[in-house]
């Protein structure tokens, strides 16, 4: 007979769709809702649902372990041994297209990378790597983007900046990045995105009432190909299955809201921890923010935003499900159809793995293992890791280079106290950071 895997209690599975699978469905999946966001990140729901994993890993761990979540048990991954297994193994067999996520994507892209499957899944990330060139130092229009981020930065600049000021101006950022200057007031294209992307929240299943308009906005830019910007590699680049355009949407909204919420933690992260705040700008100090090589050498400033990004993970939970029956290395088997859950929240920080889990410590990725640590996952690992990493990184840094040498920052409505553990929640919507005067 096959070996079986853990299975955690009815109470825990009810405890863990109440606390950790309905707060994600409440907040929304795909766009978050800001009242809830903002009543979950006061109740510490993220806190809690830390707690609870943790309990349930100390009783049924060391490898993965059964859930209930609502009526189905899915398999809960957390060890970076068994991440690794499962994220080095997809899309196959491990596909990143469970039934939920695939029933809310579909609203707003429905071609979308992430749920293809196949022989479509190599053809669309083939021309995903051929436009956004991950694993290069910088990208071959860094220069012209280093430009685009700057001119963000002064946007950013001399006034309060709260999460939906930085998410517009880097809404804008993404549309000169991707189309160029034709777009960047084009508003309409990210209000009905936006839409969409609510719409996907109830996991319709088909692409929402606005998605030929999205894409009709979009073909529209792309058939420009304006020079130093993305649509210009894209034109010189052949068109995977469903067009260029479906793929697209993707890096919109990851390189806009996402990283825009990424960026506003650092910075809040970097303004209550001044010896850290002090590293940072003594690596500025050395080198030519001018230049896309120098912006790329700022290591440490990138551990600022990777490390707001395992703080504070912006996605709290991900699925994978199984194409076949599968064998893990301890023998036991997952049968076809099962979804796996990594849940970021506990991986990000489990204490037992994590000497620096509660802390800030953006050392640990520009001189430690941080990097290769498979624990931590807001861009995956392995065949399916976020072709726009690195891009996204290199813009977050120019971003805040560029902010940090215009003068002193400061944060409100946040305390990150670096002798306390870091909360498990940092609510996008109730701080505010500031660049003024000098330094």
């Amino acid at each position: 007979m096959p070996q079986d895997f853990p299975h955690a209690s009815a109470v825990e599975g009810i405890r863990f769709t109440a606390q950790i699978g309905i707060p994600n469905i409440v907040q929304g999946l795909f766009n978050k809702r800001e009242l809830p966001t903002k009543v979950a990140a006061k109740v510490g729901a993220d806190h809690f649902g830390y707690e609870l994993v943790e309990g349930m890993v100390k009783s049924y761990g060391p490898g993965p372990f059964y859930v209930r979540v609502a009526k189905d048990e899915a398999l809960l991954v957390h060890h970076p041994d068994d991440l690794k297994f499962v994220l080095g193994g997809s899309p196959d067999p491990f596909a990143s297209d469970p039934e939920p996520k695939l029933k809310g994507m579909s609203a707003f892209q429905p071609d979308a990378l992430t749920i293809s499957r196949g022989d479509l899944w190599a053809q669309r990330r083939s021309f995903a790597d051929a436009v956004l060139e991950p694993g290069t130092p910088v990208h071959r229009l860094a220069s012209s983007f280093l430009g685009v981020a700057a001119d963000t930065a002064r946007e950013l600049t001399g006034h309060a900046v709260d999460y939906h000021a930085i998410d517009s101006a880097f809404q804008r950022m993404t549309r000169r990045v991707v189309f160029g200057d034709c777009a960047a007031d084009d508003t309409r294209l990210m209000d009905v995105l936006g839409e969409l992307m609510s719409q996907g929240n109830k996991m319709p299943g088909e692409p929402g009432p606005e998605y030929p308009e999205l894409i009709t906005i979009i073909e529209g830019h792309l058939a420009k190909a304006e020079p130093g910007s993305l649509a210009a590699e894209i034109a010189a680049t052949p068109a995977p299955p469903g067009g260029a355009a479906g793929q697209v949407i993707h890096w919109l909204f990851a390189m806009g809201d996402t990283l825009a919420a990424n960026t506003l933690r650092a910075l809040a992260a970097l303004a209550t921890h001044n010896a850290e705040q002090s590293e940072v700008r003594t690596e500025i100090a050395a080198a030519d923010i001018t230049t896309p090589q120098g912006v790329a050498s700022l290591k440490y400033l990138a551990g600022c935003l990777l490390e707001a990004m395992r703080l504070w993970p912006t996605t709290g939970m991900f699925a994978r499900v199984s194409t076949r029956e599968v064998e893990f290395p301890s023998g036991a088997v997952l049968p076809e159809g099962r979804q796996v859950l990594i849940y970021n929240v506990f991986n990000h920080r489990n204490r037992s793995l994590i000497p620096y889990a509660d802390r800030f410590s953006p050392g640990e990725w520009a001189s430690g293992s941080a990097g290769e640590d498979w624990s931590f996952n807001f861009f995956s690992h392995g065949p399916q890791g976020c072709p726009g990493a690195g891009l996204s990184v290199f813009l977050g840094q120019a971003v805040m280079a560029n902010m940090l040498s215009a003068g002193a920052l400061s944060a409100s409505g946040v305390r990150l106290d670096p002798g306390k553990p870091l909360p498990h929640s940092l609510d996008l919507f109730g701080f505010e950071v500031q660049i003024t005067g000098a330094v």
